[in-house]
């Protein structure tokens, strides 16, 4: 808890973004709607495992990658190349879900300092808060390509504070993320942390319990008062 201001760094993919679009987007090419879960798992555990021996992981070279080995076995309505790209497209113009303008909002007014932090392009996360309004509440856009591995790595979290000047000792930080293993790397780097449990979960006993939870967004403000 805390009455002071806060830094604050949210991940963008489904703790922002309502990716329901992508499985449209497979539907619509003729594959399984259900598809579009184990591909963005997938793309997660590539760039895990790429990170883990210290090679290079970009988000979208994987998740182009993947649509096409997860669009193989079906029956798609498009070529192959085409049904690739309308769901990196689908994927690429998701947007927020309905709680994150309130609650990035009342964030805002109330004197935080937010960051996104994704493990894909910042060019996302800034175009969706942008379309949605909400832009000029953000400190910045941040993305872990060019600078860390990947979350949940720690040297992400900790290039993350040196690249916005925050400081563990002097300021309270947070991570929000709706996924566990993002709360459980923050928390090992030092960070608090907000789990976003919009589907009713159980927490993972084998993950550091997160700081605080919250259903939705805009809830979080009065958590920090």
């Amino acid at each position: 808890m805390t009455s002071t201001r806060a830094t604050i760094f949210f991940d963008v993919n489904e703790t922002l973004s309502d990716l329901s679009p992508v499985g449209d987007a497979f539907e619509t090419v003729g594959a399984a709607r259900g598809l579009a879960s184990s591909w963005f798992a997938s793309i997660l555990r590539d760039g895990f495992a790429l990170t883990a021996v210290g090679s290079e992981a970009r988000f979208l070279d994987i998740a182009a990658t993947n649509a096409r080995d997860a669009l193989s076995s079906s029956a798609l309505s498009l070529p192959i190349d085409d049904a690739v790209d309308a769901v990196i497209a689908a994927f690429s113009n998701v947007s927020l879900h309905s709680d994150v303008v309130p609650g990035i909002r009342s964030l805002h007014e109330a004197g935080h300092r937010l960051f996104t932090l994704s493990n894909g392009p910042a060019s996302n996360a800034e175009r969706m808060l942008t379309e949605a309004g909400v832009a000029d509440a953000m400190a910045g856009f941040l993305s872990v390509e060019e600078h860390s591995s990947w979350k949940p790595a720690r040297a992400s979290y900790e290039t993350a504070l040196a690249r916005t000047g925050t400081a563990l000792d002097t300021t309270a930080v947070y991570l929000v993320a709706v996924h566990p293993w993002d709360i459980h790397g923050a928390a090992a780097a030092g960070l608090s942390t907000v789990w976003v449990n919009r589907s009713g979960a159980n927490y993972p006993e084998h993950f550091t319990a997160p700081t605080m939870t919250v259903e939705q967004l805009d809830q979080l403000r009065p958590r920090l008062e």
